[in-house]
């Protein structure tokens, strides 16, 4: 059987099949590899789009965690979650957005001073997988801003 799916998109489906079991036809049209990012971003809710990277994450040996339960008690522009694999020593600040989702001023302030001061920042979208894949995966890509990202002006 030949196939022309990258290795991020079988990545994907390995994933998929080890949390809800394996595909039949069916399944694999409700988990497709690959969907364009207005499906995607119709689909998944930024919440929902954190928690599948928090999965992705676990699997890859990221134990260590934060995120903040309730962001309205707390002061605003922090990045949705820190994530730290203690193995690796490396930390990452991600903010996540839904593929049409804003960033508000306070984030972007926040964002640029975390990855203006050296640390790993990323700002994911799910349209973004592939990255996510690589920068938790075995290719330990660093993390940072996408290349449009706007800083703030001073």
């Amino acid at each position: 059987m030949t196939t022309d799916r990258t290795p991020d998109e079988i990545l994907h489906r390995k994933l998929i099949a080890e949390r809800y079991g394996p595909l039949d036809r069916l399944e694999a049209e409700r988990f497709p590899a690959t969907v364009d990012s207005a499906q995607r971003a119709v689909d998944a809710s930024e919440e929902q789009w954190r928690r599948q990277v928090r999965e992705i994450a676990i699997r890859y040996g990221w134990t260590l965690q934060y995120h903040t339960a309730d962001s309205r008690r707390s002061d605003p522009g922090w990045p949705d979650e820190v994530i730290g694999h203690p193995v690796q020593q490396r930390t990452l600040f991600v903010e996540f957005k839904t593929d049409t989702g804003r960033i508000r001023p306070a984030q972007r302030v926040w964002l640029a001073h975390l990855a203006d001061s050296g640390l790993e920042v990323a700002l994911w979208r799910p349209c973004d997988l592939p990255t996510v894949l690589r920068v938790l995966g075995p290719a330990r890509q660093r993390a940072v801003l996408p290349p449009a990202f706007r800083r703030p002006a001073a």
